[in-house]
C-alpha cells in the first residue's frame, strides 16, 4: 500500500523536491488525456446539416470535421465535456483531497497509486479513498500520501442530455465557421476568444474554470 498515515506533516517526506525544498501537494492534475473516446456526440451530423441547410452530402467529411472541431471549442472555453468519455487524471504531487477536471462526472472507475520504485497499487473504494459531489466530484483519501496518483473517471453530458444552451451554441458556432470558411476577415471581426458573440452569449451561464 502507497498510503502513508501522519496528516498535512507526511507530505514533507517525498523525495522529489522544489524550488521551495518542500513537497506543496495540489489538488489540481498535472496532465488530463481522453483513454475513451466518445460514443454520442451532442450534436449530430443531420442536427448540423439540418440548421446550416445543407441537403446534400458531398460536404459530409468536412461538416463532420467542423463539428468535431466547434465541439472541441466549445469544451474548452466552458470547460465542459458535452458528450461521455473516459478519462485519465495524473497526480503527481497529491493532497489529500483531489478535484476531477472538466465534466459532468459519471462514475469514478479506478484510482491507482505509483510508488516512487514504480510499484502500481489499485486502490480500494471505502477504504482507501472516498469519492465526494454528485455533478462535479472529488477524490478525498483516507490518509495522505507520497505516491504518484492516476485516476480514471467518466465525464461528460450523457447521450440527449447536454444542454440546449450548449447544443445551440455548437450549432451556432459551426453555421458561423462554415458560412464564413472563405473570408479570411469575417472571423476575426466577429469573434472573441475563438468563438462567435451569439455562441458566447448562449454558453454564459456554462463557463467554469479550466483546468
Amino acid at each position: 500500500m502507497s498510503l502513508i498515515v501522519g496528516g498535512t506533516s507526511s507530505f514533507r517526506r517525498r523525495e522529489f523536491g522544489s524550488l521551495t525544498g518542500s513537497y506543496t501537494p495540489s489538488s489540481q492534475p498535472q496532465q488530463t488525456r481522453v483513454t475513451v473516446a466518445n460514443a454520442d456526440w451532442a450534436v449530430t451530423l443531420a442536427d448540423a446539416k439540418s440548421f446550416i441547410r445543407v441537403s446534400g452530402n458531398y460536404d459530409d467529411n468536412y461538416i463532420a470535421l467542423l463539428l468535431a472541431g466547434v465541439s472541441e471549442q466549445v469544451e474548452a472555453y466552458i470547460g465542459l465535456d458535452t458528450y461521455v468519455r473516459t478519462r485519465e487524471s495524473y497526480y503527481p504531487r497529491a493532497s489529500r483531497e483531489i478535484l476531477l477536471p472538466y465534466g459532468i462526472h459519471g462514475s469514478v472507475l479506478t484510482v491507482v497509486s505509483e510508488a516512487q520504485d514504480g510499484t502500481t497499487t489499485t486502490l480500494t473504494v471505502g477504504v482507501d479513498y472516498y469519492v465526494h459531489g454528485m455533478t462535479f466530484k472529488s477524490v478525498e483519501f483516507q490518509a495522505a500520501t507520497d505516491a504518484q496518483i492516476y485516476v480514471t473517471y467518466e465525464s461528460g453530458f450523457a447521450a440527449g442530455a447536454c444542454p440546449e444552451a450548449i447544443r445551440a451554441a455548437i450549432l451556432q458556432e459551426m453555421s458561423f465557421q462554415y458560412k464564413n470558411r472563405s473570408d479570411v476577415n469575417t472571423p476575426s471581426r466577429l469573434s472573441v476568444n475563438n468563438l462567435s458573440i451569439e455562441a458566447r452569449h448562449l454558453l454564459m451561464s456554462y463557463s467554469r474554470y479550466v483546468v
